[in-house]
């Protein structure tokens, strides 16, 4: 399926912000492991091996495994390190880490998505190696997503000097009326040394590698402590491109940090301007008045857990933007660095969350520690993104008033007064539920989340409560609608079409975009939860084609003889948009579906409600026998194609009789080894996969009860594998052989 043209490919991931005088160590790569504590003080030789950044559910051995799991790995300090501040810095773990230095414990951290640190400038041996052990818990969950246990994230470490940038904050404000924009900058200074340091900060921003802005400024930093300072400066109109949706225009910003000359370190990020403001009559996007919609993505995949490989997230981010993704609350946890960045690329807005899940939470409780702990962490290292217009302290909470009213006053007045602060509720349109006790009343925008035959009476309800207040439907959904490729979402249109005309909808976020693995209760034989519109594996079901359609931002695109029409949406409808920059290809096509030639057109700017727009389509073959039409973003993504593209296979998953053969959904390649995702019937209990280097001569035949997936491991990265499967019921024979599949491990370089 086209997700994108191929001419326009996605930037590459960025990396972690560059840091002059600053080095580090990675601790990446494999770490003894163990899951038996009688095993800590045995040598690492009789552990097992995992990677890091990765999770422990991913492997056959441990994919059921809830508790404590321990990693292990030896460091040496660079020699050249003589003198600088040392800290260990993990990205993320999961969810409760305590983290020992040669036997000696340095602490713990609760919370799986967030980054933390150490100083271990004492504690490290400059001239013999160390060894780190890291305790990771995933006893903890909330939701009814997978609760991936381990070390998700890197691992690395860090040498500075005394004086160092803990973190630089970007905030801008456009006039949109003059086209100038003021650019605020904050900076956390840290000094670790015995004496006072006067710290020159200077600043410069960047627009494709030209420099556009400067700002200095000076801080005195008493020894052993921190301070914050602050400094501005202006951007001309000219200088000046707004970041949006569809064109997500990013500047760069680097501080160089120096004490008496000498640098000391330099921090590097990127920043977009934009104006989000919410209105009584809705949502506007740097002045305009936008509908939006888009997905729900559980970070999840029964390959790689949620440890968020950049192929994996490009690939969700570019069919997200491809199926018109534009606005959403993606997820109930803090996103990855690289989600986010990817996510400032392409043009995706999000309100990012905390794990403060349902009812019955422990950690619904005013001015919890661990979760403002949770929203500080979350938003010091994601303020600067674009991408991020709001912030939730949870999601479907029941007797929260207090403890939500506390969190957002918590956030808005120490963490980040500029942008929006809402919660994801399911209670406001309940009865009982008033203003008075149900802490919407202290949302900048309604998120509501709706799974009833009428979204649309939920939005009235909410107007009535809370008049001049939008709603955004942050989920949207029926019910799970099966992992078959031909499964679709019932009721769809009728729940859609009753938001319509609805003047306080700011839009919609479908539930969810992908299956994701769960135990939770109601889910699939073969631990999923299915609904999604694409599998655990991407592959699409037949829902896309119907998202496809209702996401489009064009009411219909169709042709006429050697003419386009291009019917825009209706200003109540959603999406509902200006469409500026976009183009309309078109391919003539023979009978038999060759290609005979074509054209393209940058189109006039389409606001909503306007009048249907004609556009000749020139260059036709005698032998053509139609066209072909794509409507084309300016980031490079189908808008909107016609005829319309093909759904799932019809084929279904889950074969009619109970021990039938299973079929093989997907076969993934891994470093050193592959999975195979199948199909499972409620009794399933175990499996056997036969594999080998030659079709049909299977030299292994190991037997595993995996449920849904299975990973093999331990081969050549490089050689192509072929492999079947059959189900083992107990008390029964088993059934015939799967189909046959092939696949190359590719040394996790896909």
């Amino acid at each position: 399926m086209l997700t994108r043209l191929a001419f326009c490919l996605g930037l590459v991931l960025a990396a972690w912000p560059a840091r002059g005088a600053e080095e580090r160590l990675s601790l990446d790569g494999p770490w003894a492991f163990t899951i038996d504590a009688a095993q800590l003080d045995r040598p690492v030789a009789q552990w097992d091996s995992l990677p890091v950044p990765g999770n422990w559910d991913t492997f056959n051995a441990y994919a059921q495994h809830v508790g404590r799991g321990w990693y292990r790995r030896e460091f040496t300090v660079p020699a050249a390190w003589s003198g600088r501040r040392v800290r260990l810095h993990f990205e993320a773990v999961y969810e409760t880490a305590e983290v020992w230095l040669n036997g000696t414990s340095l602490g713990k951290h609760e919370g799986g998505y967030t980054p933390f640190e150490f100083d271990v400038t004492d504690r490290v041996k400059r001239d013999a190696p160390n060894v780190v052990t890291v305790c990771a818990d995933n006893t903890y969950r909330r939701g009814a997503w997978w609760a991936w246990g381990g070390i998700s994230r890197s691992v690395a470490l860090v040498a500075n000097h005394d004086v160092r940038l803990v973190w630089q904050h970007v905030r801008t404000e456009p006039d949109l009326a003059r086209g100038t924009a003021e650019i605020f900058v904050e900076y956390l200074v840290q000094n670790d040394g015995s004496a006072p340091a006067n710290v020159d900060l200077a600043g410069a921003a960047t627009f494709s590698d030209d420099i556009v802005g400067r700002a200095t400024v000076q801080a005195v930093v008493p020894a052993r402590e921190t301070r914050r300072v602050q400094t501005n400066f202006t951007l001309p109109a000219a200088a000046v491109r707004l970041w949006h949706f569809d064109h997500p225009h990013l500047y760069g910003f680097a501080t160089t940090a120096t004490v008496g000359g000498t640098t000391v370190h330099e921090q590097r990020t990127r920043f977009g301007i934009r104006r989000v403001e919410i209105k009584p009559d809705g949502f506007y996007l740097n002045g305009e008045r936008v509908r939006l919609v888009g997905f729900n993505r559980v970070h999840d995949h029964r390959a790689y857990g949620n440890t968020e490989p950049d192929h994996l997230v490009k690939l969700d981010v570019d069919l997200m933007k491809r199926y018109g993704g534009n606005l959403m609350r993606i997820m109930h946890a803090p996103s990855a660095p690289n989600l986010l960045d990817y996510l400032d690329e392409k043009g995706v807005m999000i309100v990012a969350e905390i794990p403060v899940w349902g009812e019955g939470d422990p950690n619904v409780i005013p001015d919890n520690p661990r979760t403002k702990q949770w929203l500080r962490e979350m938003i010091e290292r994601d303020y600067n993104h674009p991408s991020i217009i709001g912030w939730s302290p949870g999601n479907e909470l029941l007797k929260h008033y207090d403890y939500v009213k506390s969190m957002i006053a918590y956030a808005r007045r120490e963490l980040d007064p500029h942008r929006l602060h809402t919660y994801i509720s399911f209670s406001g349109s309940r009865k009982d539920y008033t203003p008075a006790n149900d802490p919407i009343s202290f949302s900048d925008m309604i998120m509501h989340n709706s799974y009833g035959p009428n979204p649309g009476q939920t939005v009235e309800t909410l107007a009535r409560k809370w008049p001049g207040r939008p709603v955004f439907i942050s989920e949207f959904g029926a019910r799970q609608f099966g992992e078959q490729l031909s499964a679709r979402i019932p009721g769809l249109d009728e729940r859609w079409h009753s938001l319509e005309g609805l003047p306080g909808v700011i839009g919609v976020s479908l539930w969810t975009f992908n299956d994701y693995r769960s135990n939770y209760r109601g889910s699939e034989p073969g631990e999923l939860r299915s609904w999604g519109i694409f599998d655990l594996w991407r592959q699409p079901k037949e829902a896309v084609r119907d998202i496809a359609r209702l996401h489009s931002p064009v009411h219909s695109l169709r042709t006429a003889g050697d003419t386009a029409r291009i019917q825009p949406r209706r200003a109540d409808e959603f999406p509902a948009y200006t469409l500026r920059g976009y183009h309309l290809l078109w391919e003539w096509r023979a009978p038999d579906g060759k290609t005979l030639g074509g054209g393209v057109v940058a189109l006039p700017d389409i606001a909503p409600g306007s009048a249907a727009l004609t556009v000749p389509l020139t260059g036709r073959a005698a032998a053509a026998e139609g066209a072909v039409l794509t409507l084309v973003t300016p980031t490079g993504y189908i808008a909107h194609e016609y005829p319309g593209e093909g759904g799932g296979s019809l084929q279904p998953l889950i074969a009619a009789t109970a021990n039938s053969a299973p079929t093989i959904v997907r076969a993934t390649p891994l470093d050193g080894g592959f999975m195979l995702g199948y199909s499972q019937q409620p009794d399933d209990d175990t499996f056997t996969v036969e594999y080998g280097t030659a079709p049909g001569n299977y030299s292994a035949r190991p037997t595993v009860a995996m449920k849904g997936a299975t990973a093999v491991r331990s081969l050549e990265n490089g050689r192509t594998y072929y492999a079947q499967l059959r189900r083992e019921p107990t008390g029964r024979a088993p059934s015939t052989w799967s189909a046959e599949v092939s696949v190359t491990p590719d040394g996790g370089l896909k």
